[in-house]
């Protein structure tokens, strides 16, 4: 008789926890490099950031509502339902991308629009356009999210970290999402044929009452990131209409990157008690110049998301921190969770041109990561 203990099924919790651990590297890494941290440092609750955590949490919940009722998908179907070349439907694609993220966060517009993109693009002879097409989600993506706090887990917290006021902060994200939007669109005239071709798209409906909730539920999580009420009171409405209207949606909050967040801010927390470390690392982002390049640069290796809260202690230079997070995600694969899913959804969906794709993707981020590295430097010496 076979040994039960030595069965995959026989410890389902240990199974789960492993699974739980292994399933996403970056937090596994921050929990480790977080436990040794506690050994040999300490545990106090006053390292954690509260409002960035429930914050999070409560957009979290929100998103993942929207993504229910089928409002975006409408958006994107009615939209590119109206292009008539390929050179139009780029256009709105990007554009939609560009809009969306100002509200609906990185990771739900690329869910959103990428997989729609390559559904309607599949008989478009002009595949060169279409690769390049789906590249431009990418930064798109990027810089419409750079505008508003609550566009990215990064904007926040370092909008909350350095105690930003509003004009402070849409001075620096203004002038990057009007460079954006700029860049964007003679990166589309310039590299996009217009070609003709019709489009046979159905436009969806969505569900008009969920769309009105969630978009409440959305105002009342944007008015705690202003300050305008109270960040745990936002939550915990937010928290218990769900769980009352539709409690399957805290299945889907990511919460590896809520517990990355509680790790970094164990690591950090202990880190900066140590003043040889401070005063080394604090001397590698002492003027805006290099706290931006650290911070582009940083992200390229560990996401932009670890990158704002590891160099965030360490300058006073919270608008080049911020601009070099969101700078920074365009680049390399792990350069933020956005360009992981975008090249997750071209390998399941377009698995036979994944080259192709591949190929143009390396090129479009390349290019736009040196553009705006030094349109980024050139906003840090402005401000």
């Amino acid at each position: 008789m076979d040994n039960p203990v030595t069965e995959r099924g026989s410890f389902p919790l240990m199974a789960d926890v492993r699974d739980f651990f292994w399933k996403d590297k970056v937090f596994l890494v921050a929990f480790i490099l977080a436990v040794i941290s506690v050994i040999f440092g300490r545990f106090e609750t006053k390292f954690f950031d509260y409002k960035v955590i429930f914050t999070v949490f409560g957009l979290m919940l929100v998103i993942g509502g929207f993504k229910s009722t089928g409002l975006l998908r409408y958006m994107g179907q009615s939209l590119v339902k109206r292009s008539q070349t390929t050179r139009q439907l780029v256009r709105f694609t990007t554009m939609l991308t560009f809009f969306m993220a100002i509200f609906f966060t990185n990771d739900l517009t690329i869910l959103t629009v990428l997989p729609l993109y390559l559904t309607i693009t599949k008989d478009v002879t002009d595949r060169r356009s279409v690769y390049i097409g789906a590249a431009l989600i990418l930064p798109a993506v990027h810089l419409g999210s750079s505008l508003f706090p609550f566009g990215n887990p990064h904007n926040l917290y370092a909008y909350s970290f350095f105690h930003m006021n509003n004009l402070e902060f849409f001075k620096g994200t203004g002038l990057l999402f009007i460079a954006g939007f700029i860049v964007l669109n003679l990166a589309v005239q310039f590299f996009i044929s217009n070609e003709p071709f019709t489009i046979n798209t159905q436009v969806d409906a969505f569900d008009k009452v969920e769309a009105t909730l969630y978009t409440l539920l959305m105002a009342l999580m944007a008015a705690s990131v202003f300050g305008w009420i109270s960040y745990m009171y936002a939550a915990a409405i937010t928290a218990v209409v769900v769980l009352f209207h539709k409690p399957k949606l805290f299945a889907e909050v990511d919460y590896h990157l809520l517990l990355t967040f509680v790790c970094f801010f164990l690591i950090v927390g202990n880190i900066v008690s140590i003043k040889p470390i401070t005063e080394l690392i604090s001397a590698a982002f002492v003027g805006p110049h290099t706290s931006f390049l650290g911070t582009v640069l940083v992200s390229q290796v560990i996401s932009n998301i670890s990158s704002t809260v590891l160099i965030s202690p360490f300058t006073t230079h919270g608008m080049s921190v911020l601009l070099g997070a969101d700078i920074g995600g365009i680049g390399t694969v792990v350069a933020s969770m956005a360009t992981l899913i975008s090249y997750k959804i071209i390998m399941v969906a377009a698995r036979s041109e994944a080259k192709g794709f591949a190929k143009y993707f390396a090129y479009i981020n390349t290019i736009f990561f040196i553009i705006f590295t030094i349109i980024g430097l050139g906003i840090v010496s402005i401000l």
